[in-house]
């Protein structure tokens, strides 16, 4: 088993699949317990077994991706819905909504293929679990944005079996004639209960905790609201995984200890012995159907069902043996469950905890659960640190409180509240407002501490691997007996995680870091140099929700050691450029802010203004190109566009500005905007990079940032082409992810695309 779980983890994080041909050969040691005998025998043969699985598992997902030449072209689908749609709503109000589903036919055959798509579907029908549908798509292979410290939806969408993500197009949706099949019922009901919950005369936060919290439906749970629970350390809370399957497990092991003792006393001795772990386990399971049978769940109640099991068959329950079955089970049945941070951070959860009780600390249960409280808040430091890039100074208490709170009285009372409805009793909705009680006194409260003492409740960290292991050993000499002058030393090895990250570009003059990061049909670039930073534009999406700043920016800059902005720079006012301006802001210390085009007035901001020019002690300067005082231009072509000059490099970023505004800049600063690296105009749109600008700037190096096979179609062909011509090499973030230059007088300039730094063969 232990060679099993190790092959498995080394594929999923392997760069390319084993080839075929060495089939024979893990297949001769898988076999080789037959004719040998020791552990060594027996791990290589696990070893095999897993390395023959893990691959075979990747080729089947890989075969099974939209083929290139079937991306974006016009595609007709036939299938059912197999999910829950997730709802929201876009920054113009449409209602957005997002399901999996399972095609019988595509059209045409030869992009048949795909065995689960994710769709989003932007029209006024309710789409409902179950449904037969033909829909018009353009469909694109499971691709997403690849930056460092940032959420990795490539691996989710591998994790899930997604083949092809796709948008429905307008009016190309048909509702064929209905199935009945079980499992439509089955999500049918789903829906139903979370309907019903979001009907509640309750805060809308709150409904969408509980419709969380029961059926799995995170519709209801903005970006933001996962913030406030993230500042507290309790997000957690907020997912159906081993916490919630636990106390239900926990809640029917009770229930059923009753039914034994009734059993006993009507003689059915055998039987009483075994009710209590099967009520647990019915409990768990019934929890895990409602939660829509999810990653998380799978997970943990396989886990569950391994401890409750062995002592049933009278072995020992809370064995390390036991852990291990779990995750041998896990990663046969979901290969790829090992790429996902909640597979690691479940099995270091519940080995700290197998680990701690096998020291028996205290006989008493009050001061064991304590013990046990106060030690995995330890433990999320290091972890939630490496995992998420920061950790709550406020997690122990919220912790201390909101868990039993949540798990011991919103849990059950919410999920009586669900059977009742299901029943039919009228009391249903008086129950679930009951079961929400607590968290309609609290959220309010916690809402304005998030937002009002964010330095105080939360801390980020990022400290490497070495420095996570480093305090994770630490953490496992604490419940070891030994002497008090050497156990005040255990501290020290976990001081290292909270000593700030050192500045990778600080010693020779003219050295500079540049990071065009991946932020999709946007734009985002960072400059580093000597503890300096800047900012050129923060990418796009919803200014008051889910942006690129929070998503990719901010993790990005923190993961560098960068805590104060000397200069963020907004080329124009367009969504896609400056949409997470007030993001950056709050979140941390800005010097300078410059900004140009239509970008509204801002209380802290000052127009970009031709000539304006700075220098920083690194011997990095800046020279602003554009706009002009006279005013009178499109938003575009008023970008504020921005040179740098990094001893012999200079690097031009030119907004969104096209061949019109092209034309009068080349003609007033001619030969001084020659320039070595460039950031594409305009995203690569055919009305920028004209042939003159292309001659006068003459880059070496350009960098389109666009988002994967997006709606406008940049990198224009012809742009590219033009480019191509002169010489140029080009990257682009949307096939790269994000590009980081490395400028060093003494070397060579190193470029290093960030996909092509950790290679997975599922990306």
């Amino acid at each position: 088993m232990i060679g099993a779980v190790t092959a498995y983890v080394l594929v999923g994080f392997m760069p390319s699949l084993l080839p075929y041909y060495l089939s024979p050969l893990l297949l001769f040691f898988l076999l080789s317990p037959l004719y040998l005998t020791s552990p060594a025998a027996m791990f290589f043969s696990g070893l095999s077994l897993g390395l023959l699985g893990g691959t075979l598992h990747g080729y089947s997902l890989l075969s099974q991706r939209v083929e290139a030449q079937c991306e974006s072209i016009p595609t007709v689908v036939e299938g059912e819905v197999i999910s829950l749609p997730r709802n929201s709503l876009t920054r113009t109000g449409v209602n957005a909504q997002r399901f999996e589903f399972r095609p019988d036919r595509i059209e045409p055959e030869s992009c048949d293929g795909p065995r689960r798509l994710l769709l989003t579907y932007y029209g006024e029908e309710i789409i409902r679990p179950g449904q037969l549908w033909r829909m018009g798509v353009k469909l694109k292979k499971p691709w997403g944005l690849s930056n460092p410290g940032s959420f990795n939806m490539q691996a989710w969408y591998a994790l899930s079996d997604i083949d092809a993500t796709g948008n429905v197009s307008k009016n190309k949706a048909q509702l064929l004639p209905d199935s009945q099949s079980g499992w439509r019922n089955y999500n049918l009901l789903r829906q139903r209960i979370s309907h019903e919950i979001a009907q509640l005369d309750i805060d809308d936060g709150v409904k969408g905790i509980l419709r969380a919290l029961t059926v799995a439906d995170k519709s209801g749970m903005d970006s933001h609201m996962w913030t406030v629970f993230q500042r507290f350390g309790i997000n957690h809370l907020l997912v159906i995984s081993g916490l919630h399957i636990g106390f239900l497990a926990g809640l029917g092991f009770l229930l059923g200890g009753q039914l034994a003792r009734l059993s006993f006393l009507l003689g059915f001795v055998r039987l009483a012995g075994v009710i209590p772990g099967i009520s647990a386990i019915s409990f768990a399971f019934a929890y895990a159907a409602l939660a829509g049978f999810g990653l998380s769940t799978l997970r943990a109640i396989t886990m569950l069902a391994c401890f409750i099991l062995a002592s049933l068959v009278s072995r020992f329950s809370f064995s390390g043996n036991n852990l291990l079955i779990a995750a041998t089970l896990i990663v046969v049945a979901m290969p790829l469950s090992v790429i996902a941070s909640g597979f690691w951070l479940s099995f270091l959860a519940v080995a700290c905890l197998l680990w701690l009780g096998s020291w028996n600390i205290s006989r008493r249960l009050p001061l064991k659960i304590l013990h046990a409280h106060v030690y995995m808040s330890l433990a999320m430091i290091p972890i939630g640190g490496w995992f998420f890039g920061g950790v709550s100074q406020v997690a122990p208490l919220a912790n201390l409180v909101l868990v039993p709170l949540v798990g011991m009285f919103t849990v059950p009372t919410a999920l009586f509240g669900v059977a009742m409805l299901l029943c039919g009793f009228s009391m249903s909705p008086q129950v679930l407002i009951l079961a929400a009680w607590p968290l309609v006194q609290i959220l309010p409260y916690a809402i304005e501490l998030a937002e009002t003492q964010t330095e105080l409740l939360y801390s980020f960290l990022a400290p490497s691997t070495a420095e996570m292991l480093l305090a994770l050993f630490a953490l496992a000499l604490i419940p070891v007996p030994m002497p008090r002058t050497i156990r005040v030393l255990i501290p020290l090895l976990a001081l290292p995680i909270f000593l700030p990250v050192q500045d990778t570009v600080s010693s020779p003059e003219n050295t500079a870091k540049l990071t065009f990061l991946d932020v999709g049909q946007g734009a985002a670039v960072v400059l580093q140099s000597a503890g300096q930073a800047l900012l050129y534009d923060t990418g796009g999406g919803d200014p008051e929700g889910y942006n690129m700043a929070s998503a990719v920016i901010l993790p990005y800059l923190r993961a560098e050691g960068v805590q104060v902005l000397d200069t963020l720079v907004i080329s124009h006012g367009d969504n896609d450029h400056s949409s997470g301006v007030e993001t950056i802001l709050q979140s941390m210390q800005v010097g300078a802010l410059l900004k140009g085009g239509n970008f509204p007035e801002q209380r802290r901001a000052r127009t970009c203004r031709a000539g304006e020019a700075w220098r920083w002690p690194s011997g990095v300067s800046f020279q602003v190109l554009s706009p002009h005082t006279g005013g009178g231009q499109s938003s575009n072509n008023s970008s504020c566009i921005l040179q740098v000059h990094i001893g012999d490099i200079s690097l031009l970023l030119p907004g969104d500005v096209e061949a019109i505004g092209e034309k009068d800049l080349v003609a007033y600063w001619r030969g001084t905007m020659h320039s070595e690296l460039q950031l594409a105009a305009h995203h690569g749109s055919a009305t920028s990079s004209s042939y003159p600008w292309i001659k006068s700037v003459q880059p070496q190096q350009i960098v389109f940032t666009s988002g994967y096979l997006n709606q406008f179609g940049h990198p224009h062909s012809s742009v590219r082409a033009r480019f191509e011509q002169w010489g140029t090499s080009i990257s682009s973030t949307a096939l790269e992810g994000a590009v980081k230059i490395i400028i060093d007088p003494n070397q060579p300039m190193l470029i290093q695309p960030h996909r092509a730094l950790r290679p997975r063969y599922w990306m």
